[in-house]
């Protein structure tokens, strides 16, 4: 519809309302919906009404507004009220941007949980930067039959894990600049450099871990054995009853020596009593040399339980080789009420899985904390 000021159509008449369709001087173009098909080049549009579904004509005449018409007047034409179909609201398209592109937007202030959260991430991701860097190192340079050679693996450990750390930043920045290649490449590598940095953990903590389960385990046995040769020569020395000293018992048998003298000779110093009448004289002998070798023996018992409560007393109070790995395995158990069993080689591996894996994650942490540093810009709608 347009409305159409310079004709004039009979006196007191100020505008009227004309189809378009009614000007054929004037061309028009225009754009086709997006749901309906696309008309031809330089059509204009036609006063049919299967040909123009989208206008609806209500057939309402309403008068056109005159200002003091007479009554001698031609008749005023009526005004046709054309109304366009209804239009359905559609979100308008995100903007897009050159990659090269810069803005000068203002900056988006980052919130003070933000900052924090970037700085607690960033300080545990040089604290496992740190650690990491030392236990490959260390662990590469282990292999070096020389001290060049130690070097030069220490170099190449300390070089690996620093692309670990490094590539995933440089891996987001890049895909922020919308350098997809380049991105995938970074990754890529990092992938390879991950690799060879959670060999060298796995190694360290496999070397590291199962030394010290074995020194426990010895410890451990070591301990165990005293504590059952005590629990022996304890149980044994309780048995024995003879409270007299050896010299005191050697001494009784000189004085009761002299009541055998007649049958000394004869059972070679009442050692070979065969008859009764010797062993009634040796009787007393004999009875004193048992009680000399109970003696004797108790002696001996002190004496090595003396040295077993030495040897244990240093040692520290160890029961198990690996507790932790004992003891989470039987937890699991209990929890699950006896429906997953694990042994304490299995709690071992995911020990050693863990500790091998949050180091080499030190990188991704650190991409966390400059993602959460990083100054964002407001970018123009």
């Amino acid at each position: 519809m347009i409305l159409d000021r310079k004709r004039r159509n009979g006196p007191g008449v100020v505008s009227k309302i004309v189809p378009l369709e009614a000007c054929e001087e004037i061309d028009c173009w225009w754009h086709h919906d997006e749901d309906g098909p696309a008309p031809a080049p330089n059509a204009k549009p036609s006063t049919a009404a299967s040909a123009v579904p989208s206008v609806v004509s209500v057939g309402a005449a309403l008068p056109v507004a005159t200002a003091a018409t007479p009554a001698t007047s031609v008749a005023t034409p009526l005004a046709t009220v054309i109304r366009s179909a209804p239009f359905r609201i559609r979100r308008p398209p995100p903007p897009r941007y050159h990659p090269g592109a810069v803005f000068d937007a203002p900056r988006v202030r980052r919130s003070a949980s933000q900052i924090f959260l970037g700085l607690v991430l960033g300080l545990v991701a040089i604290g496992l930067t740190v650690v990491g860097l030392t236990v490959n190192t260390r662990f590469a340079a282990s292999f070096g039959q020389t001290a060049e050679a130690a070097a030069l693996l220490a170099a190449v450990g300390l070089t690996i894990d620093c692309l670990a750390i490094v590539l995933p930043s440089a891996a987001a920045q890049l895909w922020r600049d919308r350098h997809v290649m380049s991105c995938s490449a970074a990754w890529a590598i990092w992938l390879i450099a991950l690799g060879m940095t959670l060999l060298a953990a796995i190694g360290f903590a496999a070397t590291n871990i199962g030394d010290g389960v074995a020194g426990r385990s010895k410890v451990a046995a070591e301990a165990s054995a005293l504590a059952a040769d005590i629990e022996r020569l304890r149980g044994e020395r309780a048995a024995i009853t003879e409270t007299r000293a050896v010299a005191t018992i050697e001494a009784e048998i000189q004085r009761a020596q002299p009541a055998a003298a007649a049958v000394w000779k004869q059972t070679a110093g009442c050692s070979n009593v065969t008859m009764a009448a010797s062993g009634a004289a040796c009787a007393e002998v004999l009875k004193l040399r048992q009680a000399l070798g109970v003696a004797q023996r108790r002696d001996v018992l002190d004496a090595e339980l003396r040295s077993a409560e030495t040897r244990l007393a240093p040692l520290p109070a160890i029961t198990s080789g690996d507790p932790q790995a004992t003891m989470a395995a039987d937890l699991v158990a209990w929890i699950s009420l006896g429906h997953v069993s694990l042994t304490p080689h299995d709690i071992h591996r995911m020990r050693i899985t863990g500790l091998t894996i949050i180091p080499a994650l030190a990188g991704i942490i650190f991409m966390f904390a400059t993602t959460l540093l990083r100054a964002r810009r407001q970018m123009p709608a």
